[in-house]
C-alpha cells in the first residue's frame, strides 16, 4: 500500500519557504555582524514594524478580494495629526482614539463609494484618497509636528517593557493583531468571501454574496488599521508628525506580494503577508547593520520583490496547468 505524503496547500508551502528564507537571512547577517542576533536588535525590529503588521492583515484581505488600498500612508498621517489636535483641544489622550477610528471607517466608506458606486478602479480611487489625506494632514498642522505635552501619555505603549524590561509591549500588540486577522480569515466568512470575490466577482454576486458590503468591510478595516498604525507612531515618536506614513503603502504592498498574496486577487493569506513584513524588515535591518547605502538597499529589495512576483506568477501558471491536466484526465476516464 502506498503511503500518501503530506498534502500541503500552495499557501502553506509558500509560507514554509518564506520562513526558511528568514532563517537563512538571520544566519547570514549573524555571521556578518554578531550584534544582529541579539534580543535588543530583534525586539527593535518588532517595535519598528508594528504599523506594517497591523496594516498587513487588512491589506491582505483587500488584495485577495481583488482590490487594493494605496491610501494607508496618507490615512496614517491624517489620523496622527487628528489625534494630536484632539489631545491639544483637551480630549483625553485615550478617548481621542475613538473618533480617530471613526474617521478610519469614514475613509473606508469613501474608498468603497469611489471604487464601487462610481466605478473608478480601486488603485485610482485609493490613490486619490492617499493624496487628499496626506495633504489634509499637512494642512491641519501647517507641516509642523504636534509635540505638545498632551500627546505624551500615549507613549507608554512604546515604552512599556515586560519580563524584566526585556520584552516590549509591541511584541504582544503585534501578536494580538495577527491572531485577530487569522481568526477573521480562517473562522469567519471574511476570508472565504475575499477569495470568492477576488477569484470571480460576478460569480460571487450570483452566489448571493453582497460584494459592495464586503468591499466596505475590507476597505474600512484597512483604513481603521492605518489609523491605529498612525496612533502607534505617535506613541513611538512622542509627536504627531504629518509625514509618518510616507512610503507605508508600498512597504505593506511589497510585504503582501512577497508573502504570496496574488496582486490580481483570489489567492494569498494573512500569515503570508505578515511573514513578508518580517522578511523585508530583517533584510533591511541586516543591510543597515552592514552599513550598506540606502540606494543599494532599494536595489536589493526591488530585486527580491521582482523575484517574488515571478515565483508567484510561475506558481499560478503551474497550478492552472495542473488543474487543466486533471480535468482532461477525468474527461478521458469518463469517455
Amino acid at each position: 500500500m502506498k503511503q500518501k505524503g503530506l498534502n500541503l496547500s500552495r499557501s502553506v508551502r509558500q509560507n514554509i519557504v518564506l520562513l526558511a528564507l528568514i532563517l537563512v537571512e538571520m544566519v547570514l547577517f549573524t555571521i556578518m555582524n554578531g550584534r544582529f542576533l541579539t534580543l535588543y536588535n530583534l525586539m527593535n525590529i518588532v517595535r519598528q514594524n508594528v504599523p506594517n503588521v497591523i496594516i498587513a492583515g487588512a491589506m491582505a484581505l483587500v488584495i485577495i478580494s481583488g482590490a487594493i488600498d494605496l491610501s494607508v500612508g496618507g490615512v496614517m498621517a491624517l489620523s496622527a495629526v487628528v489625534y494630536g489636535k484632539l489631545c491639544v483641544w483637551g480630549v483625553n489622550s485615550w478617548l481621542a482614539i475613538v473618533p480617530v477610528l471613526v474617521l478610519g471607517v469614514f475613509i473606508g466608506w469613501v474608498n468603497k463609494f469611489i471604487s464601487e458606486t462610481l466605478g473608478i478602479p480601486a488603485i485610482m480611487a485609493t490613490l486619490a484618497t492617499w493624496l487628499a489625506s496626506a495633504g489634509l494632514a499637512l494642512t491641519l498642522c501647517q507641516a509642523i509636528p504636534i509635540s505638545d505635552p498632551e500627546v505624551k501619555p500615549i507613549t507608554v505603549l512604546n515604552a512599556t517593557k515586560l519580563f524584566g524590561g526585556k520584552i516590549p509591549l509591541a511584541l504582544f500588540i503585534s501578536v494580538f493583531f495577527v491572531a485577530v486577522f487569522l481568526f477573521l480569515e480562517k473562522r469567519t466568512l471574511l476570508g472565504k468571501y475575499a477569495v470568492s470575490i477576488g477569484g470571480n466577482a460576478n460569480a460571487a454576486i450570483f452566489s448571493g454574496i453582497n460584494v459592495r458590503r464586503m468591499r466596505l468591510i475590507y476597505f474600512s478595516m484597512c483604513s481603521v488599521m492605518a489609523c491605529l498604525a498612525g496612533i502607534w507612531q505617535v506613541a513611538r515618536l512622542g509627536s504627531a508628525d504629518p509625514k509618518i506614513g510616507t512610503g507605508m503603502e508600498f512597504s505593506v504592498l511589497s510585504a503582501c506580494i512577497l508573502g504570496g498574496v496574488n496582486i490580481k486577487g483570489g489567492e494569498g493569506s494573512v500569515l503570508g503577508a505578515v511573514i513578508g513584513v518580517y522578511l523585508l524588515a530583517i533584510l533591511t535591518n541586516g543591510m543597515q547593520m552592514m552599513n550598506i547605502d540606502d540606494f543599494y538597499q532599494q536595489v536589493v529589495i526591488g530585486i527580491v520583490l521582482l523575484g517574488a512576483v515571478l515565483i508567484n506568477q510561475l506558481g499560478s501558471m503551474y497550478a492552472a496547468r495542473k488543474a487543466l491536466l486533471t480535468v482532461g484526465k477525468k474527461a478521458a476516464g469518463n469517455a
